[in-house]
């Protein structure tokens, strides 16, 4: 069944251009607007081994994905251990990643309209979009426009900076065979990173909003502590979902004639702030509500998919970013492969809060034999 509802799409991003994808796969056709995709981001482009396994179109990205199975990670204290995956997750640029799902909404028959969406009023049953250039109509409007979503804001209340974070990042040239790294902050829930691209690394540091002051200087300690010999090409800062309150997720996310997915509905892992499996599957959640002719369906769809997931995240981040815990699981992880594995599963968004501590107790009898016996 074709829809003849006039759809259209905010936001160009991972989140909107995949759901204009999967629609138009139904033969439903939205129009997309945004005026800066594809740009490339400091955050982001981990792709983690879920979002590999559920997505298979990420394996048609045109670009040589870098591959990871092994993570060096830093307690704030210092101590550091390598951790070895299972499973493979990727690295891959943001410029080429949203490329490439955008060029395919639009080779299927979606229109993009570069134009700035600046304000949007409900008139009737439908919306009235204007851009910086022009007024459009429409009878749904999708809110994919990242974090500062304007379409949030107009329908509900943009995003609280208690649960807002900020990334500051640069890419940069090695000359040497760099792994990812992510090194813990002290006396700050947040973390410095290095993941390597195809062509070059991106480096920062994430944190939570009220920290975003110290942002700068704790990019520039890391990158003199451990990436003195690199070339800094350009430098980018980005704010992200990062919630703290459980209540954020009371809110709700759609209704008769609107939806907001990805960054725009604050979907990222609280605790790794990995954001592009949860924008990938809420677009993919959204386009079922549209196809049934129900977008308010889509609320109670990622509750049930994936809610417990962010929930469980948000729940656990003070424990997770507790220093004395993360100092012991760094020097149990250096006597132990099992739990030196878990970690990196943790950290690549394998673990969801459900079966976290369902794993944990599953490995404990391996992890205490092989502590034990490397005290032999």
């Amino acid at each position: 069944m074709t829809l003849i509802k006039k759809i259209i799409i905010v936001g160009g991003g991972p989140a909107g251009s995949y759901l204009a994808y999967l629609l138009s796969k139904k033969g439903i056709y939205p129009i997309i607007f945004d005026h800066s995709h594809p740009r490339e981001k400091p955050c982001g482009g981990g792709i983690t081994t879920l979002a590999i396994e559920k997505f298979p179109i990420l394996n048609e990205i045109p670009e040589e994905k870098y591959m990871e199975k092994e993570m060096e990670i830093i307690s704030s204290k210092g101590i550091s251990v390598m951790t070895r995956g299972k499973n493979y997750s990727w690295g891959v640029s943001r410029k080429t990643l949203d490329k490439f799902l955008l060029d395919s909404a639009i080779k299927n028959g979606c229109k993009l309209i570069a134009e700035r969406v600046v304000d949007i009023k409900k008139v009737g049953d439908g919306w009235k979009i204007k851009t910086t250039e022009n007024e459009y109509g429409a009878d749904i409007i999708i809110g994919a426009d990242g974090v500062d979503s304007i379409v949030r804001r107009k329908l509900l209340k943009p995003i609280s900076k208690q649960n807002l974070g900020v990334c500051y990042g640069c890419f940069a040239i090695s000359n040497k065979n760099e792994i990812s790294k992510i090194e813990f902050f002290k006396d700050k829930q947040g973390y410095a990173w290095c993941f390597p691209r195809h062509d070059h690394l991106s480096i920062g540091v994430g944190v939570e909003f009220s920290n975003s002051k110290n942002a700068k200087k704790l990019l520039e300690d890391f990158v003199k502590e451990h990436y003195p010999h690199v070339t800094i090409q350009k430098k980018w800062g980005a704010k992200i979902p990062n919630v703290k309150n459980l209540d954020f997720y009371d809110r709700p996310c759609a209704d008769n004639n609107w939806i907001l997915i990805g960054d725009a509905a604050g979907h990222v892992d609280s605790v790794s702030g990995e954001g592009i499996t949860y924008a990938l599957w809420s677009a993919e959640l959204a386009a079922d509500s549209i196809i049934q002719d129900n977008p308010k369906l889509f609320d109670k769809m990622w509750r049930e998919e994936y809610g417990e997931r962010l929930i469980g995240s948000c729940k656990s981040r003070d424990l997770f970013y507790n220093s004395l815990l993360l100092d012991s699981s760094m020097k149990l992880a250096r006597r132990s492969n099992t739990f030196s594995t878990f970690l990196y599963d943790a950290l690549n968004n394998q673990l969801p809060a459900l079966y976290f501590y369902k794993r944990l107790l599953k490995d404990f009898p391996k992890i205490f034999y092989e502590y034990v016996r490397s005290k032999l």
